[in-house]
């Protein structure tokens, strides 16, 4: 019994389509691996000044980053 994929054959996505989706899929990536790393930085750091400037380095150089990827997604989806 093999199932009926005809319906599929004429099923494409755009690039822009796959852009967006790999854009929410890498966000999702990295809240579930910043969360982590705050919660883990906080738990069982030292030295709460280290603490601060990793976490503060960390966000100051990734937040921009995916800003700008952000940006960039809304460009090539349009």
């Amino acid at each position: 019994m093999n199932p009926d994929l005809s319906q599929f054959s004429g099923m494409t996505m755009s690039i822009g389509s796959i852009v967006e989706l790999a854009f929410y899929l890498i966000t999702l990536v990295y809240i579930i691996f910043s969360a982590i790393l705050y919660y883990h930085w906080r738990e069982y750091g030292t030295d709460i000044k280290v603490t601060t400037y990793t976490l503060t380095a960390f966000f100051a150089t990734t937040i921009p980053l995916i800003i700008i990827m952000g940006v960039l997604t809304l460009i090539i989806s349009n």
